[in-house]
C-alpha cells in the first residue's frame, strides 16, 4: 500500500484538493445557474486555486532554494495550471483580469513579507478574513462579467419575499458563503496550531481551541439564519441542502482537534463542498 500513501501525500501536496473543494463551492453557490457556465471557467477557477496555493506554499521554499517532496512535479503542474489560466484570462473580459489581479495580490501579500519582514499572515485574525475576501472575489464577483459566464438572479415564485432587490439578495449570499469560508477555514486552523509560531497569533493561539470551535459553530448558527431573512421557511432544493450540509460542518468543526491528522482537514473537511454538491444534484433528480 506504499504507493497509495505516496498517490495521498502528492495528491495533497499538489494543491489539487483545496482546487476539488473551490470548485463544488462555487458550483454550490451558482447552482441555479449551471447550464449558464461554460466550463471554461471552471478550468480557470481551478487552475487559479492549484497557482495560488502552490504560490502560498512554495515559493518561498524556492526562493531559498529548499528541497521538498514532489518538488518538480508541483512545479511542472503550477506551470501548465499558469499556462492555461492565462489563455483563459486572455480570452475572457477585463472585468475577469482585475479579479483574478485582485486575489492573486490577496494571496503574495497573504505569503510574502511586506513591512519588517512581515505578511498579512501574521496579522491577528486577518489571515481568516483575507482568505474569505480572496475566496468571495473568485466565487461571487468574477463571474459577473465574464464571458464564460451569464447569470440569472432566480427567485422561487411561490416564496414570500421581504424585498425585490435582487443586489440585496445577492448581497446576503455574499454575507452567508464569506461567514461559511471562515467556519470551514476553523479545523484547518486548529490542525495547524502544532506547527505555527507562536508569533503568527492564530485564532486557535488568541482564544483558545475550545472557544475557536464554538465560533465557528456559531458562524455556522448565523448562516443558517440569514437563510430566513429572503423568503423565511424556503422548501427550495438549495435550502434543504443548506438545512442538511451545514449543521454537519458544524460537526466537522467540534470534532477537529489538533490531533487530528491531516487527512482529517485534506479529505474529510474539504470534501464537505463537494458532498453537497453531491446533494444538491441528488434532490435536483429525485425533485425534478
Amino acid at each position: 500500500m506504499k504507493w497509495f500513501q505516496t498517490l495521498l501525500d502528492f495528491y495533497i501536496r499538489s494543491s489539487f484538493h483545496v482546487a476539488f473543494c473551490f470548485v463544488a463551492l462555487f458550483l454550490v453557490f451558482h447552482f441555479e445557474n449551471l447550464s449558464k457556465l461554460d466550463d471554461a471557467i471552471l478550468h480557470l477557477i481551478f487552475c487559479g486555486v492549484v497557482i495560488g496555493y502552490n504560490i502560498i506554499k512554495y515559493a518561498a521554499l524556492l526562493l531559498e532554494q529548499k528541497e521538498f517532496r514532489f518538488k518538480k512535479a508541483v512545479i511542472t503542474i503550477t506551470t501548465i495550471a499558469s499556462g492555461i489560466a492565462a489563455y483563459l484570462i486572455v480570452t475572457d473580459s477585463l472585468w475577469t483580469a482585475a479579479m483574478v489581479a485582485l486575489a492573486s495580490a490577496f494571496s503574495i501579500f497573504y505569503a510574502f513579507p511586506l513591512i519588517r519582514q512581515h505578511n498579512l499572515r501574521q496579522v491577528p485574525i486577518f489571515k481568516l478574513a483575507l482568505v474569505a475576501s480572496s475566496w468571495i472575489i473568485i466565487i461571487c464577483f468574477l463571474p459577473l462579467k465574464s464571458v464564460y459566464a451569464d447569470f440569472e438572479y432566480l427567485i422561487d415564485p411561490l416564496a414570500f419575499s421581504i424585498t425585490d432587490s435582487i443586489p440585496w439578495l445577492y448581497a446576503i449570499d455574499i454575507v452567508q458563503l464569506f461567514l461559511l469560508i471562515i467556519a470551514l477555514c476553523i479545523p484547518f486552523e486548529i490542525r495547524d496550531l502544532q506547527y505555527d509560531a507562536p508569533q503568527l497569533k492564530t485564532l486557535p493561539q488568541l482564544i483558545g481551541i475550545t472557544r475557536t470551535k464554538l465560533l465557528g459553530i456559531a458562524l455556522c448558527a448565523v448562516y443558517l439564519l440569514m437563510e430566513f431573512i429572503p423568503f423565511g421557511f424556503a422548501t427550495t432544493i438549495t435550502a434543504i441542502s443548506s438545512y442538511c450540509i451545514v449543521p454537519f460542518i458544524a460537526l466537522s468543526i467540534w470534532f477537529s482537534d489538533v490531533f487530528k491528522s491531516d487527512y482529517y482537514a485534506s479529505f474529510f473537511v474539504e470534501a464537505i463542498p463537494v458532498l453537497w454538491l453531491g446533494l444538491l444534484l441528488f434532490l435536483t433528480g429525485t425533485y425534478a
